[in-house]
């Protein structure tokens, strides 16, 4: 005879209509622990914190399930190059969301991992965030510039020319 798992339970409660904090609740659990049972599951927990898996919640998910890890500071410097060659693949098609999806995943690798006291790992992550982060002067005047001309907002006054 099978027995009854606080997977099962879980399941059985989320189908009866129950939400992730009361699952959770009745189940003595973290609601972040039901929201990836039900995600695994194929189901949509409606429920996101740090903890959540990113499974449920993007369609770049599938391609970065599995990347964050930290157990030691050459597993999270391996995280960190999958997040790399993701992030310069995306850069390469021109996928601005995809890039984005790269530096939040990296965020969520340096939170987790300063969150269970891996420092030197979360600060793995964080060094390839601010290099990924980094915007100069220059490009926000230029960009600011070229995106208000092409809104009209900018008009060059040329009545001072010669």
């Amino acid at each position: 005879m099978k027995r009854i798992t606080k997977k099962d339970l879980a399941l059985s409660l989320h189908s009866a209509g129950r939400s992730v904090v009361e699952i959770a609740r009745a189940l003595e659990t973290h609601p972040s622990y039901i929201a990836n049972v039900l995600a695994a599951a194929g189901k949509s927990p409606d429920y996101s914190d740090l903890y959540v898996s990113t499974t449920a919640q993007n369609g770049y998910a599938r391609m970065m399930q599995g990347v964050l890890r930290f157990r030691d500071i050459e597993t999270a410097a391996e995280s960190v190059r999958r997040i790399d060659a993701m992030y310069e693949h995306f850069a390469y098609q021109n996928d601005r969301r995809g890039m984005h999806q790269a530096q939040l995943l990296a965020l969520t690798g340096k939170n987790r991992a300063e969150g269970i006291g891996k420092y030197a790992e979360a600060q793995l992550f964080a060094e390839w965030l601010t290099m990924h982060l980094s915007v100069t002067r220059v490009d926000m005047a230029s960009s600011e510039a070229q995106g208000a001309e092409e809104d009209g907002l900018f008009a060059p006054d040329y009545s001072m020319a010669v």
